[in-house]
């Protein structure tokens, strides 16, 4: 079974995403900040990290950075969960840290279908 780290501090987002991987037979975590987050990823050794880029305690870049250093989620997945643009990423110079991107607002099938490509691709 895939495992998500899902790293967003909206509980009404952790709610409905989670039905939603889960309804399709991902196994589903949550962190609700940035540090919570690397934490996890320490601990569950998620085989992808769905990533709200506007956390309470950290930037995504620190966020980004803070997972990186998690011995084994170096390479990890990481998809941008975010009201950010694509243009604001790239200035940012973060696009090269990420296997995708759902924009917010999001629909369900857009949220669904990078993750699969994600998965597919990697065989995870």
């Amino acid at each position: 079974m895939t495992k998500i780290l899902l790293i967003e501090d909206e509980e009404q987002h952790i709610a409905l995403v989670r039905i939603r991987l889960e309804s399709r037979g991902f196994k589903v975590e949550a962190a609700r900040s940035g540090r919570e987050g690397a934490e996890a990823a320490a601990r569950q050794r998620p085989d992808l990290i769905l990533l709200d880029f506007m956390l309470p305690d950290m930037g995504p870049e620190k966020a980004i950075r803070a997972i990186r250093a998690v011995p084994g989620a170096a390479k990890t997945p990481i998809v941008a969960f975010t009201a950010l643009d694509r243009r604001e990423i790239e200035r940012r110079k973060l696009s090269r840290e990420l296997a995708g991107m759902v924009p917010k607002p999001y629909e369900a099938e857009e949220l669904m279908g990078e993750i699969e490509r994600i998965t597919k691709s990697r065989a995870l």
